[in-house]
């Protein structure tokens, strides 16, 4: 008897074999998927090496024609993404819940974080010049800003960091990615990146 759980056997152990399996994967899942987890759901028999070039052929034939997904590195995985430009007609059939703007003031606060981090609700409010409490528990029960510790000093208040879940909102592989100064400063002029 045949278990249907389980994988009908391996398809091959190079990467063009690899492809339409790990396109499958990443299909199937809601959250990123990171080379780890790859590797340990295809098995160790499957080369990382191999498993790398798969996910690059892949990341390339989504990225380089018009097609409707891209295949990013977003969160410490791998994970489609609708194409930005598509927006406008993939949201007219998605399920998805429609979210309360976040305010400027939130936002604000957002980047001092996500540049700051770790950072005391003392340090961000003399560092906006106005209290941020508030914007704190809404950025936190969105599940953008987590405690990530406490400070050593007097009272050792929290300290704020940015979640995972903040970088896949902002398709950030890791906070390094974040835009620089000279980078801002081409935005704010209209100058593209």
């Amino acid at each position: 008897m045949t278990d249907t759980n389980s994988p009908a056997g391996p398809m091959g152990s190079d990467a063009n074999d690899l492809v339409p399996i790990v396109e499958g994967i990443l299909f199937a899942s809601p959250e990123p998927v990171s080379l780890a987890q790859l590797h340990r759901i295809l098995g160790e028999d499957t080369s990382v090496t191999d498993l790398l070039d798969a996910l690059n052929r892949l990341a390339e034939a989504t990225n380089g024609a018009p097609r409707g997904v891209v295949l990013a590195q977003v969160a410490g995985g791998w994970q489609f993404l609708t194409r930005e430009n598509l927006f406008p007609w993939v949201s007219r059939v998605a399920k998805v819940r429609i979210e309360e703007r976040l305010t400027p003031a939130a936002i604000e606060t957002l980047a001092v974080v996500a540049y700051k981090q770790p950072i005391t609700r003392a340090e961000l409010d003399a560092l906006r010049g106005a209290q941020s409490g508030q914007h704190v528990r809404t950025l936190m029960d969105r599940g953008l800003v987590r405690t990530v510790g406490r400070a050593d000093i007097p009272g050792a208040p929290f300290q704020y960091g940015t979640t995972r879940q903040f970088l896949r909102q902002f398709g950030l592989k890791s906070v390094e990615d974040l835009p620089g100064v000279e980078d801002l400063k081409r935005l704010a002029r209209g100058e593209p990146s």
